[in-house]
């Protein structure tokens, strides 16, 4: 259940920033360190901002899944990438994330997909990073006959907050071109199935198999091999045999994706596999029994 008048309390009522939880206890604790705080107090809350675009290679990702005919687990972050299983063919997808502002802004997006041109579109969410109201985002009005009401009440509520502002920035290189746009405008039709959840948790949220699991670069906060080993374990049985979790991608590796092979490594379940492009790295592993 969203309740706005907690959500709200997260936000700078002057700004409209987000004040993540690690700030709040710094405030009250003048003695405390960053170093001192666990590492599960991150950015990432409830009600954090979501991204306004993905700053993942999302086109080398599909090639490389290949999620024509399968069902998708993935993270929903800026909407994009279950966008971009839609468009790639991908037949049941359910999206997830820790804040409710990943719902919103999906539901935004695929409205838009409806109601918007290509260019009204990547308009559109250039100015959703620092809108801080619906009266920032210019062609508001042509989303709202498609957008579900909870979300449209939900903007509402958040009136003066900047709830898309994850991030460093728009990556135009990542938005849709048109042909793309288009082609995800026959197959966009409404808004995609969300479950509210952390990674942690998501487990005890799901009631089906999925061929591929789409963790998106959240094991890059995890800072535990031992939690990334459990939480794998714990997705293992909503796994179809012979599906794939994807587990980081990154431009290069790094002492995460490292960290991220030697968890894996323990789960006798799936077979590890490094997916390599010029400028791209995936982290993938397979169900093989």
């Amino acid at each position: 259940m969203f309740y706005p008048q907690i959500a709200r309390r997260d936000y700078n009522t002057r700004t409209g920033n987000y004040i993540p939880l690690w700030k709040k206890l710094a405030r009250v604790r003048k003695d405390l360190k960053v170093s001192d705080l666990n590492w599960h107090i991150t950015n990432f809350g409830l009600y954090s901002p979501a991204y306004a675009t993905t700053n993942e290679d999302w086109r080398f990702a599909m090639h490389e899944l290949k999620p024509t005919g399968k069902s998708v687990l993935t993270v929903a972050a800026s909407g994009d990438q279950p966008i971009a299983f839609q468009l790639n063919g991908a037949c049941d997808i359910d999206a997830f994330d820790t804040t409710y502002f990943a719902k919103v802004i999906m539901d935004i997006k695929t409205s838009a997909l409806q109601t918007m041109d290509c260019t009204q579109y990547k308009n559109m969410v250039a100015e959703l990073r620092n809108a801080r109201s619906s009266r920032d985002i210019t062609a508001y009005d042509k989303i709202k006959p498609a957008c579900p009401r909870e979300t449209l009440t939900a903007i509402r509520q958040m009136d003066g907050c900047r709830i898309f502002s994850m991030g460093t920035g728009i990556r135009d290189e990542y938005l849709p071109n048109e042909a793309e746009y288009n082609a995800a405008k026959q197959v966009v039709r409404k808004p995609i199935h969300f479950i509210w959840s952390d990674l942690e948790n998501l487990h005890t949220k799901l009631n089906k198999k999925y061929d591929l699991i789409y963790l998106s670069n959240i094991f890059e906060y995890y800072h535990d091999t031992n939690k990334i080993t459990k939480t794998l374990n714990d997705l293992y049985p909503f796994l179809n045999e012979n599906g794939e979790i994807m587990l980081f991608t990154s431009w290069v590796h790094t002492n995460v994706s490292e960290q991220i092979v030697d968890a894996a490594a323990k789960c006798a379940w799936g077979k590890l596999k490094s997916h390599e492009t010029r400028n791209a790295i995936m982290l993938t592993m397979t169900r093989i029994h």
